[in-house]
């Protein structure tokens, strides 16, 4: 067996590397370089010379974001409200943390608005539909694009440093996700929507160092349908290693993003790995980077026009980047040849 932190040394230097991943492996694609990621606005009018946007909520993209009331999320909340001014709905399992977050992102952002707490825990279907159910309601019954929801961030998860259980690890990061999905969907905007899920460079790890069979790493470079991933799910459990079911929810959750994005052309979806970020689940991993500066990735997916792109893993720099091993910053982008094993 594996600890998670007997790997640490490789697990540090390989998120302070950004590890990046890509989904669609067998579609070579050009890639231009990383552009935009500063202010793209998500109004529709940019702002004027006071810095005022057009408050109208209408003209506002709204973003539905997961795990939102600490770390990568919450940073990700206040950059959203502050310097793009989106109307983010702060997702949290625990309404009272999720309170106390939204109030920081108010005084962070100056702003009484541009926030809404969403009470929402991805492993559990009852309140993941009743969350949906929520919205629904505070969006309307319109097809205006205007009432729509822009994006989905899939950014809540748990493992090594939580704590929790290998078959809890599986569920919330592979599960959760496809239960946010399946109940959101229709609340996402059909025609220009986003989803982003929040992954790891764990997950090539997993491809690389635990998979020995050629056909079992090929099987992880490409989408997987829900059984096949139940299927999945159910081996890396038997693994009974903490840091394998982490590494491997990781790598589900690409082939998870690459069956949307065929499922789902008209929408662009994204899996990403944020970076080596000291949060509460990396504690004492060595990690030094602040969640703020985890967040450059999931700006370039939720901004960047991702038109032929769609299911692609980015790296923490907002670079393309291979599922099956792991790829340093400054060598090159990952150019989606197809991996031989």
């Amino acid at each position: 067996m594996v600890s998670k932190w007997t790997i640490a040394a490789s697990f540090v230097s390989y998120y302070t590397f950004i590890l990046y991943p890509t989904t669609s492996a067998l579609t070579p694609a050009s890639l231009p370089l990383f552009t935009n990621v500063g202010r793209s606005r998500c109004y529709n009018s940019p702002k004027d010379k006071n810095g005022e946007g057009n408050s109208n909520m209408s003209d506002v993209k709204r973003i539905l974001v997961t795990g939102a009331n600490s770390g990568i999320g919450l940073a990700l909340t206040k950059q959203l409200v502050a310097d793009y001014g989106c109307h983010v709905y702060l997702g949290s399992r625990d309404a009272v943390r999720g309170a106390n977050a939204v109030d920081e992102v108010k005084k962070f952002s100056g702003k009484d608005d541009g926030v809404e707490l969403l009470t929402i825990d991805v492993s559990n279907e009852a309140s993941v539909q009743a969350a949906a159910a929520s919205l629904s309601r505070k969006l309307g019954s319109s097809e205006d694009h205007k009432n729509k929801l822009y994006a989905i961030v899939n950014n809540a998860g748990t493992g090594l440093s939580h704590g929790t259980s290998i078959s809890e690890v599986l569920d919330t990061n592979v599960r959760g996700p496809r239960r946010v999905v399946d109940n959101f969907l229709p609340l996402l905007d059909p025609n220009v929507g986003r989803i982003i899920n929040v992954g790891s460079g764990s997950g090539p790890n997993f491809v690389h160092d635990y998979l020995t069979n050629p056909r079992e790493k090929s099987r992880y470079v490409g989408p997987m349908d829900r059984d096949e991933i139940e299927e999945e799910i159910l081996k890396v459990e038997k693994m009974n290693d903490s840091y394998a079911a982490y590494a491997g929810s990781k790598a589900l959750l690409a082939c998870y993003t690459m069956s949307l994005a065929r499922q789902h052309p008209n929408l662009s979806t994204a899996i990403l790995t944020p970076g080596y970020i000291k949060t509460n689940m990396t504690k004492g991993g060595g990690a030094t980077k602040l969640p703020r500066d985890g967040t450059v990735s999931l700006r370039k997916c939720l901004f960047d026009d991702l038109n032929h792109m769609s299911g692609y893993f980015w790296g923490s720099d907002g670079l393309r980047s291979p599922l099956h091993y792991l790829r340093n910053p400054g060598e090159p982008e990952y150019d989606g040849e197809a991996p031989t094993f």
